[in-house]
Formats: C-alpha cells, structure tokens, sequence
C-alpha cells in the first residue's frame, strides 16, 4: 500500500512539475517577445539594449551561485514554490516600474527567481525518475517548449488590448496559479513524511571542490556555457535582427514561435534515439552553427526565418541531455550538479546579448548574429573531449 502511494505521490510530483515548467516558459519569453517595446518605453541605446536579457541571466546566476549553499537545507518543493511566489512580485514590480532604474533590479531578481525554479524543476525531475531521467527530462522540456511556442502567440495576442505592462500582469497571474499547485503537492508531501527521493544531505566544501577538479566536469560547465551562448543568442536576439536587418518586425515574432515549434519536436523525439547523448549535442552544434551561417549569408528574412527553425531543431536537446550527463555518477547530489550547470549557462546567457549588442553597433548586425556560431563551434570541440572522458562511478 505504501508502495502504491509512493508511486501516486511520485505522479503527482511529476505532473505540477510539468504545469511549473509550462507557466515558467511565459516568464521566461517575456523579454524576448517584449524587447521592442521595452527599448522604446526607456530609451535604450547601443550595448545598452542587451541589458535586458542579461539581467535576468545575471539574476539567474546569483540564484544559482547560492543554491549549493542551499543543498539539504530546505526541502526542494518548498524553493519551487518560494522561486514561483518571487518570480510573480517580480513581474508585477517590473509591470509597474515608471522608470529604468525600478525595472532593472526588478528583472534581476525575477532572474533570481527563474535560477531557483529552473534548478529545482530538473533537479526534482531526476531524483523522482532516476532510472529513467532523460527521458522525463526530455518531456519537461518538451512542455517547457510548448510553453515558449505558445507564449509569443498569447503574448502578442495580449498586445492587441493592453499595453507591455499589462502583459507582465498577465504572467504573474499565471505564475501563481501554477504556485497553488505546487503548495497543494507540497502539502501531500508533508502529510506523506516526505518523497525520499529527493532528500540530500548538506554539500561540503570538500565535495564542492571535488566535483570542480573533475576534468570531464569542466568540459560539460564549459559546453554547457556555450551552448546557452547558441540559443541565448538566436532568441534574446533575432526579433531586433529581422526589424533592424530586414524591417520584418512580424516576422521577428514568428521566429521565435517557430524555434520553439521545431525545439519541442527535437526534446519529444530526442530521448528516443540511441545515439550517445554527448554524440547529439556534437552534431546538434555542428548544425546549429551552418544553419544559421546559412541565414545570415543568404540575406533574406524569410531564409533567416527557417534557419531559426532549423537551429531550433537542432538544438531543442541540448539542455536536457547536458544536465543528465552531469549527473551521471552524482546520484544523491543532483541539485549541485544542476546548478553548477545552470550557473555555466547563467554565464554563457548573461555575456551573450551584451556582446552581440555591442558587435551590432559598432561593426554590422550580421557580425552580432555570428556570434552564436562561433559559439556553437566551440561547443562541438567540447562536446567532442567529454566524449573522451568517462564519467565518475556513483
């Protein structure tokens, strides 16, 4: 009997994950799809338009540089809901801000917000089903991109009757919708004396350091750092692209649409394919970088358009598989090996829309929309040196 409640309770987990990661993929779009007219409302200029995304990537990073502190203190249910609960008075101080200087910490703490969700999502998601993580993780974030191919949809729907701000309104009710859900499986969880499986003991020092002398540890940080660079890049980036480059502002929007289409198709089908998961983010770089080489070059809006959908295709896996690769021979420490991921990614997504900002003005907006395939080059390098590392013994 006990056994067929752990099993239900472990549904139960799995499923308000899943409705977390859905509502997650409006919060986490709203820049992308608002960047216009954020830039417009405060005046934006120069390197100071890639402010936008990198704040909320900076804020991610600090959730995650204090998450291992974090690690067998408070119970991870509870963090996804405190994460949730931050995220929604984030969207609605951000919505309300009259100026920059009240926007801008506010994206940094919604930053921290996302760091903590996204973290203890995945993290959760592996303890819950670790003989078969890439597979569940592969359907968390294949809800996730469904999600991110709705929001541009809904939110542009939303623009037609209010304005920007009320967008951020809208999201924060979402936010805490799926927050009740989470609060009500926590309180099963309580009433249960907990889900064992995602208890962890307290990190040391000691361990912390370990897991950062390990060699195949660095390259997956490494990869994992450049390939946020690739997706970062395309998304936080490509909707000023097509207004700037080819005044297609329309055609901006459907792009992103259209990535999350073709990344959802890729997580779904993915974890299917027996092909070593390192093996697929080597190739899936390797494409990523001629695809969209490809659009920039041809200098058409529409070729650009397909091109995004290609990368999306080609890419949709890489977050899923990393993060089960690193935890490959951490069981029990799944919460340090996610977010020291996450902190790496934090690190490719914050650096990447500056730098593209800053190359677009001063050199050409094609040279910024490069940036992402020198990025993917790199990862297929690191890709490749992992594979030649095997992993730690658990």
């Amino acid at each position: 009997m006990e056994n067929r409640e752990a099993v239900r309770l472990t549904k139960r987990v799995t499923a308000a994950i899943l409705v977390v990661s859905f509502a997650y993929a409006f919060v986490n779009s709203l820049t992308s799809v608002l960047v216009n007219e954020i830039i417009d409302a405060f005046s934006l200029a120069g390197a100071a338009q890639g402010l936008l995304s990198s704040m909320l990537s900076m804020g991610l990073m600090l959730a995650l540089l204090a998450t291992p502190a974090l690690q067998g203190r408070i119970q991870k249910m509870t963090m996804v809901l405190l994460s949730g609960l931050l995220q929604a008075a984030m969207l609605l101080l951000s919505g309300a801000a009259p100026a920059f200087a009240f926007f801008a910490p506010a994206i940094v703490l919604l930053g921290v917000g996302c760091g903590w969700l996204d973290t203890y999502i995945n993290s959760c998601m592996v303890d819950v089903h670790p003989t078969d993580s890439p597979k569940y993780l592969g359907l968390l974030h294949g809800v996730f991109g469904i999600g991110s191919l709705l929001a541009p949809l809904a939110i542009q729907w939303l623009l037609l009757s209010m304005r920007w701000r009320g967008v951020h309104f809208a999201v924060a009710g979402l936010t805490l919708l799926a927050m009740l859900l989470i609060a009500l499986v926590r309180r099963d969880i309580r009433a249960a004396g907990g889900l064992a499986q995602t208890q962890e003991a307290r990190l040391s020092f000691r361990q912390l350091g370990a897991y950062l002398k390990g060699g195949r540890n660095l390259l997956l940080l490494g990869c994992g750092a450049v390939t946020s660079m690739v997706q970062t890049g395309v998304l936080c980036w490509i909707a000023r692209y097509m207004l700037v480059e080819h005044n297609a502002a329309a055609l901006g929007a459907s792009c992103l649409t259209i990535f999350w289409v073709a990344a959802t198709v890729n997580r779904f089908l993915a974890p299917r394919l027996r092909v070593k998961p390192l093996v697929m983010v080597a190739l899936g770089s390797l494409l990523c970088g001629l695809f969209l080489l490809a659009g920039i070059w041809s200098g058409s809006a529409v070729v650009m358009c397909v091109a995004v959908g290609l990368v999306g295709l080609a890419s949709g896996h890489f977050q899923p598989m990393l993060i089960s690769e690193c935890a490959a021979g951490y069981r029990g420490n799944t919460t340090l090996t996610t977010s020291a991921l996450m902190i790496a990614m934090g690190l490719g997504r914050v650096a990447v829309p500056l730098v593209m900002a800053a190359i677009s003005d001063a050199v050409s907006m094609q040279a910024g929309m490069s940036v992402p395939v020198a990025a993917a080059m790199l990862s297929l390098l690191l890709s490749l040196c992992a594979l030649r590392v095997k992993p730690a013994a658990d």
